[in-house]
């Protein structure tokens, strides 16, 4: 029973309906997406596309693995951060608090039902905070590519 709870609470976290299995969110700024893959077939889609447009896999969190570590059993779900150290050369001059927005993150994940959701939030309303009309302008552009890595990912 705790560790039904306990994996109820953490799909919870990770935005996932463990009784309908479809992304619950409120947030306007969230993009999910249905891949057409498996989810490893998936997740290796997000990293080669990352990599063909020239960014790099900064760090992979896979959930699952560390969730096992406390005894609970999830589908797969693995955060990919990813950036491009120029952006971060660029940003952090102008305001280094922008560090706290990086870098990118896509989140895969295996809904109840074993459909793979990829998912990523906009970052440009969080970097229009900063006041910068180039902090706001590099926000759209990682949407940009937060949308395009994902479209390909899961075509």
């Amino acid at each position: 029973m705790k560790t039904t709870m306990m994996v109820l609470a953490v799909a919870s976290l990770l935005g996932v309906s463990a009784l309908t299995g479809t992304a619950q969110s409120g947030d306007a700024n969230r993009v999910d997406k249905l891949s057409n893959k498996p989810f490893s077939d998936t997740l290796k889609a997000v990293e080669k596309t990352v990599k063909s447009e020239g960014m790099m896999v900064v760090a992979k969190i896979d959930h699952k693995k560390m969730l096992s570590m406390v005894g609970a059993t999830i589908k797969g779900a693995t955060t990919i951060e990813f950036g491009k150290p120029e952006m971060g050369k660029m940003l952090l001059p102008m305001n280094p608090a922008i560090g706290l927005e990086m870098p990118g993150k896509i989140f895969v994940y295996e809904s109840a039902d074993g459909r793979v959701v990829v998912s990523f939030r906009k970052v440009a309303p969080q970097y229009a905070s900063y006041g910068d009309p180039e902090v706001k302008k590099a926000g759209e552009m990682m949407d940009m590519m937060a949308d395009k890595i994902t479209s390909a990912a899961t075509r």
